[in-house]
């Protein structure tokens, strides 16, 4: 008789599996504010962004810590959207196991790209406050040429995620093919939705960041 031992908590797990790295990953979009908030509809896809912020003004407040919490839950709660709609693609890649668990891998493996999400979400905080102490050129190099970097190192590390958590949780090696093919799909999609600020969008956000920064 094999008798297997469970850990009670082993719920708990797969539940914290799925909610931390969704936090993360989704969290980026819903803490901009009305200095930053043009920046982060350039930085980020301008459709993730106002879906956070519309959820922020069903829970509008006047308390400071409550406008953090619930900033970040917002951007958090369109994050676990964004997965459970990429859960599906994995899903049928996957194949052969619940929708539950194709989720959780889901998750788990876009941790490289919520870390990028919040690289970028802090060098966009970061841009702000040294708008009246650094040049127009050294600027335009954070804001537009440096992020990319991050970038590429990122996806490089989501592509590692993807095809070794695959292997650990025993998808077959022609699967773990599509499942690349999937992530690819995945970031190509997200750059071409408004993932990065472009030279041109920079060109008209500078004027306005400085002109703003006078006021």
């Amino acid at each position: 008789m094999n008798e297997e031992y469970v850990s009670p908590l082993a719920k708990w797990a797969l539940v914290c599996e799925i909610f931390i790295p969704g936090y993360m990953f989704g969290k980026s979009w819903g803490v901009a504010d009305e200095k930053t908030v043009e920046l982060f509809r350039a930085e980020f896809p301008s459709f993730l962004v106002d879906m956070a912020e519309y959820i922020k003004t069903l829970f509008a407040n006047t308390n400071h810590s409550l406008q953090l919490f619930f900033a970040n839950c917002a951007g958090a709660a369109v994050g676990f959207l964004v997965i459970a709609v990429l859960a599906v693609a994995m899903h049928f890649v996957l194949g052969n196991r619940r929708y539950v668990n194709s989720l959780r891998f889901t998750a788990v493996t876009l941790i490289p790209i919520a870390i990028l999400n919040g690289l970028l979400s802090h060098g966009v905080k970061t841009l702000v406050e040294n708008i009246g102490t650094r040049s127009s050129e050294a600027l335009t190099k954070s804001a537009v040429q440096s992020p990319w970097g991050y970038f590429a190192l990122n996806c490089i590390f989501y592509m590692i995620a993807l095809w070794m958590f695959g292997r650990r949780s025993g998808v077959k090696r022609a699967r773990r093919w599509g499942v690349l093919c999937v992530g690819a799909a995945f970031v190509a999609v997200y750059v071409a939705s408004g993932l990065m600020i472009t030279p041109d969008e920079w060109s008209e956000l500078l004027p306005k960041l400085q002109q703003s920064l006078v006021q």
